[in-house]
């Protein structure tokens, strides 16, 4: 009699174990491939631009805006330049990446001088309508225009993005709000260095 109970017994702790199993792993997020967060995008020399384009050592400060916003954008890249600036020569192994979503206004020519303004290691990227949609896709970044008025020109970009912290094979960056203090930044590029 004390083997059937036995039995039973320790089919429901192995039932009641698989299910504890099955119901932490179905909680856990799910891993996502290094191409979803990847981007194929063009330099101001016409050069193209992935995630596996930079050396694996290095660490990525990726961030989406435009050359023509006034306020966030100028904002968080001077953080960024700041928090690079305050790690003395161990900025030297960080890349920052500023992806301009707005290919109808980021001139080739513009988009360098642009970058100048935060630093020489600043990188501009930009391309296709197509190819920045799936870039800001990848790392879901919202992107929105707005029409002011009938003339094609006349409108106004609007975007929510993140600053991105990443090594190049990483599939899981680390994302700090725009607002993030030069402090705050240097403390997730320190971490993924």
């Amino acid at each position: 009699m004390k083997r059937p109970s036995s039995i039973a017994l320790g089919t429901a702790l192995l039932a009641g174990l698989g299910a504890a199993v099955f119901s932490a792993v179905s909680h856990q997020p799910t891993a996502r491939s290094a191409e979803l967060e990847n981007f194929h995008l063009v330099g101001p020399t016409g050069r193209s631009y992935s995630i596996e384009s930079f050396p694996s050592g290095s660490v990525l400060a990726i961030y989406f805006g435009y050359t023509t916003c006034q306020r966030s954008c100028p904002t968080a890249l001077n953080d960024i330049a700041e928090a690079i600036d305050r790690m003395g020569k161990l900025g030297a192994s960080v890349q920052p990446v500023f992806i301009d979503m707005d290919p109808n206004r980021a001139a080739p020519i513009g988009l360098p001088v642009y970058m100048e303004a935060f630093g020489q290691s600043f990188l501009g990227l930009t391309g296709s309508s197509d190819d920045i949609e799936q870039a800001a896709k990848s790392f879901e970044v919202r992107v929105g225009r707005t029409q002011l008025s009938a003339d094609p020109s006349d409108y106004v970009m609007k975007h929510t993005s993140p600053i991105f912290v990443m090594r190049p094979g990483d599939p899981h960056p680390k994302r700090l709000p725009a607002s993030s203090s030069p402090a705050t930044i240097e403390a997730a590029l320190r971490s993924a260095l």
